[in-house]
């Protein structure tokens, strides 16, 4: 059997509220900065055909891992639901869990919008979640987004903490030989980019990767949130190994990456390789 994974984070379609009501607050902040910077980095009109660069792949299951928008835009969520809409609507191909920016506002998260549109693909059950993918694979889902006057950290909260660990305990040896874990922030980063973790970190990571460690099995940590990519085996949890595609429509020297870890479940093991654009393959950082 093969099953394929494609992974890929941090998107951030950008898009400018029309009604000024949604210019006020922290967005004001992110809008300020998208007029001076993102607006000119992040290529969002490379959408579809980073769309259509995926479905070349012919992925079975398609993971988001968080900061598709750029604000919490409804109108910046519908553009990455339009431009996927061929896995997004079963949850079966598609898993989005959610990062920072789509947790950005106080005003978006009361009205849940990154849920209405992207909840389906995770059962619109509370996180941390589980799926099986295909037999032997399972997929766990989390989210310690928050809106944060300033910060971009998240928090691991105690409670959901204590969900994984029950989740984690509930996955049988014989049953699950591999868990891709989705979420937006890694849980530890290598030492070469810590200065980009500085205000950005996960609030309690330590916790969720020893929880993680008390798996049998490998683990894939599906992550984006810092925008270099990258390969990093957990320094302390032996099982545990972080993907990060980078972010496919930012624009680099080397241009716009497409960036993306594609999976190959074989029924025993994982291989991971990251695929781009050609000239910007040597953007990514192997620390395996």
């Amino acid at each position: 059997m093969n099953y394929r994974i494609v992974h890929t984070s941090d998107i951030h379609v950008w898009d400018f509220p029309v009604n000024p009501v949604l210019w006020v607050g922290k967005r004001t902040l992110g809008l300020g900065n998208l007029i001076l910077r993102r607006a000119r980095k992040f290529r969002k009109e490379q959408l579809l055909n980073l769309a259509a660069t995926i479905e070349e792949d012919q992925p079975d299951h398609l993971v988001l891992s968080g900061d598709v928008s750029t604000t919490s835009l409804s109108s910046e969520f519908e553009k990455i639901h339009l431009a996927f809409q061929e896995w997004l609507g079963d949850p079966r191909s598609a898993t989005v869990v959610p990062g920072n920016h789509d947790r950005y506002t106080q005003w978006a998260q009361r009205r849940r919008l990154f849920d209405r549109y992207f909840g389906n693909t995770t059962h619109n059950e509370p996180y941390p979640m589980i799926k099986n993918l295909t037999r032997g694979l399972d997929l766990i889902g989390f989210d310690p987004c928050r809106p944060q006057p300033i910060s971009a950290r998240g928090l691991a909260k105690l409670s959901h903490i204590k969900s994984l660990r029950r989740i984690v305990s509930q996955i049988h040896p014989d049953e699950t030989k591999c868990v891709i874990f989705a979420c937006h922030y890694p849980g530890e980063v290598p030492r070469e980019f810590l200065r980009f973790e500085k205000g950005h970190e996960m609030v309690n990571a330590r916790l969720v990767v020893k929880s993680l460690a008390a798996l049998h099995c490998p683990v894939y940590w599906l992550h984006g949130h810092i925008h270099y990519p990258w390969r990093y085996p957990s320094p302390t949890a032996s099982n545990v190994v972080y993907l990060n595609p980078g972010a496919p429509l930012l624009k680099r020297k080397t241009g716009i990456s497409f960036g993306r870890w594609i999976l190959d479940w074989d029924g025993v093991d994982v291989t991971a390789e990251w695929k781009s654009a050609p000239n910007s393959a040597r953007e990514l950082v192997d620390f395996a």
